[in-house]
């Protein structure tokens, strides 16, 4: 009889706490005052970001150098400028067509007096499977009269060109950068060139690039 009592009193005392469960969960759905579920799509996002070496280079020729960032933010590509209290200059992404992309190289020129260069020397990345394919080309980051609020970024062509195809086609073409001033106008222009091929650019003002 006494094993009976305490069997009944232990389902009395746990039907109890059953009871004020149920009860404080329909209490919150009456109010509203259901704890929130995260969204679980939020869970999974992650944010990826690997630096590169840095460049400090004096771009505005205040005698202080600012600070050049290569860097991948989730896979992509990215050059960051900022100033010596690491404030944000400029930004921009860079799109690669295959794996192990990079920026790999800097070249800072001067157009005019007042016209500066940057050229950026970009690994597209290399693409295989089927076929064997790996690019490179350049980009042209440019400002006027030392103000880097100007800064404008524009695509070049291609510098370096490697692709093996089936039937063991292969070909591979690695081109030259120079600049001169072509036109003796006092600007000088941007040439790319491998063998009889010549790509010559020409900087229009404003941010404006044009392929002569």
């Amino acid at each position: 009889m006494l094993q009976q009592w305490i069997v009944f009193c232990f389902f009395l005392l746990g039907g109890t706490e059953v009871f004020a469960q149920d009860e404080r969960y329909y209490r919150h759905i009456l109010t509203g005052e259901l704890p929130q579920v995260a969204d679980p799509k939020e869970s999974f996002v992650r944010n990826y970001l690997v630096k590169g070496s840095e460049y400090m280079v004096d771009l505005d020729g205040d005698g202080i150098e600012e600070i050049l960032q290569p860097e991948k933010r989730d896979g992509i590509d990215w050059l960051s400028i900022m100033n010596s209290t690491r404030g944000n200059l400029f930004s921009a992404k860079f799109y690669a067509s295959g794996g192990e992309s990079s920026i790999y190289k800097l070249r800072l020129v001067h157009l005019t007096p007042r016209i500066k260069t940057l050229i950026v020397f970009f690994d597209e990345g290399i693409t295989k499977g089927l076929r064997f394919e790996s690019t490179a080309r350049i980009y042209f980051l440019t400002w006027e009269d030392n103000k880097l609020s100007s800064l404008t970024l524009n695509p070049g062509p291609h510098i370096y060109q490697e692709k093996q195809a089936q039937r063991d086609q292969y070909w591979r073409r690695e081109f030259k950068v120079d600049v001169r001033d072509l036109n003796e106008d006092l600007k000088r222009e941007i040439i790319v060139h491998f063998g009889h091929i010549q790509h010559i650019y020409e900087y229009k003002g404003g941010g404006e690039w044009t392929k002569i």
